[in-house]
């Protein structure tokens, strides 16, 4: 299966024919006006593991389509290549682990000192930072209510600079 991807640094989808986003910045969000984007996807999105899937953005429904990395776990009257048109469908490009460690540990330095921050620091240097943080987040149960607070703080962030990066006019809306 071949996918598309858009490339922060040209602002072009590779590979592909017209880019609606090569267009004047007012154009391109009126070719995207007409797309409503949920916020709960597009967050999960970007933070999917792509060892074990991926999400496509439809181009003329704004839905977002999770898909399983390995084809072998599509349901049977699925058509593998039924995605595959770059003219509608592009991959959300997940953020990285760097990201993601940083947001954890960015968390961390907003902290009081006192015991869950020690903790939650000497976590994020364990030999598996993300699940030794969620694992000592149990510990404290206060904190871990404000790490998710922070956490979709974030990730509306991400969000919404996706939105703006990819689908200028699109609107990110809340199921």
């Amino acid at each position: 299966m071949r996918f598309f991807s858009w490339t922060r640094e040209r602002g072009t989808r590779e590979n592909s024919g017209d880019d609606p986003r090569s267009r004047s910045m007012s154009e391109s969000a009126r070719a995207f006006a007409h797309l409503t984007i949920s916020a709960q996807d597009l967050m999960a999105a970007l933070e999917a593991n792509p060892m074990q899937e991926y999400w496509l953005a439809d181009l003329e429904t704004g839905e977002l389509i999770r898909r399983p990395e390995d084809e072998g776990f599509l349901d049977e009257d699925e058509d593998p290549e039924a995605y595959d048109d770059p003219d509608r469908y592009m991959t959300v490009e997940p953020m990285g682990s760097p990201e993601c460690f940083q947001v954890m540990a960015s968390y961390v330095e907003s902290l009081p000192d006192g015991e869950a921050a020690r903790s939650l620091d000497r976590s994020l240097r364990m030999r598996r930072p993300f699940r030794a943080f969620k694992d000592t987040l149990l510990d404290f149960p206060e904190e871990r209510q404000k790490w998710f607070k922070f956490h979709d703080a974030v990730m509306l962030g991400w969000a919404q600079q996706w939105v703006e990066d990819n689908l200028p006019g699109a609107v990110l809306v809340f199921p």
